[in-house]
């Protein structure tokens, strides 16, 4: 893929992100002197996917490496304490991420995943709790940052045909033409109003529909003027690159 860091055009800001995260060592080293520490190793990989409508896939930059190190003071009642250790834990790997502005955005809640469910009992059980010891828990983190095409057609569609319903009277159309079940029926989904045509559907059937055609399911009409300018951009460039699928 020849986009490099995308420095040159607007980027699109992501329309989601995965983490995942793998203990990939646990140590301990008494300590004489001191009071006990913990030391976090996260090795980092941060990676661009481009979803794009139609099952065209693409990486917008190069995988990224960075290592970070988190070093906290363990109190004697959390030597043992695993229920307590993982907020600590959580907070110092949040920290030192969001020192990189690429990961400042990402909520408190999903950076939870990046430390690994139950490593907190393990940090635990390295050594007694009359012990002052350094624990060493080594990570490695993968961020994703996804750029789903589909996704951010429909969120336009639906902020633009919003007023849509109102102007027409607010009367849908007896049954959505994607999965034919009527539209108003108890505990149906919102009717999404595409702009241009004025035709309404399922939000989750005209989200779906998008994954594969950026048409309207009724007249055939392209939507694709109203995803946003940094994602067509993109899509234009990724189209004209012969080698940018991955």
């Amino acid at each position: 893929m020849k986009l490099g860091t995308m420095d040159d055009a607007a980027s699109p800001r992501p329309s989601g992100h995965n983490i995942s995260t793998e203990t990939t060592r646990l140590d301990m080293w008494p300590v004489r002197g001191e009071q006990s520490s913990l030391v976090l190793h996260l090795a980092v990989t941060e990676t661009h996917k481009w979803l794009g409508i139609g099952g065209r896939s693409a990486r917008l930059r190069r995988p990224r490496r960075l290592g970070r190190t988190a070093r906290t003071q363990l109190s004697a009642g959390l030597q043992t304490a695993g229920d307590e250790l993982r907020p600590l834990m959580v907070r110092a790997t949040t920290q030192e991420l969001r020192m990189d502005e690429v990961f400042r955005g990402l909520p408190s809640v999903d950076l939870e995943d990046a430390v690994p469910r139950g490593v907190e009992a393990h940090v635990a059980e390295l050594a007694a709790a009359a012990l002052p010891a350094r624990r060493e828990a080594s990570f490695s983190v993968h961020v994703e940052f996804v750029y789903d095409e589909a996704e951010e057609l429909l969120r336009a569609c639906v902020a633009v045909g919003a007023g849509i319903g109102e102007s027409t009277g607010g009367d849908a159309p007896p049954s959505c033409a994607i999965c034919f079940e009527e539209m108003a029926a108890p505990g149906a989904e919102e009717t999404t109003w595409l702009p241009g045509c004025a035709h309404g559907f399922h939000g989750g059937c005209i989200g779906r529909w998008f994954d594969k055609a950026s048409t309207c399911p009724v007249c055939r009409r392209d939507k694709l003027r109203y995803l946003p300018p940094a994602y067509r951009a993109v899509r234009d460039r990724i189209l004209s690159d012969p080698e940018g699928e991955c």
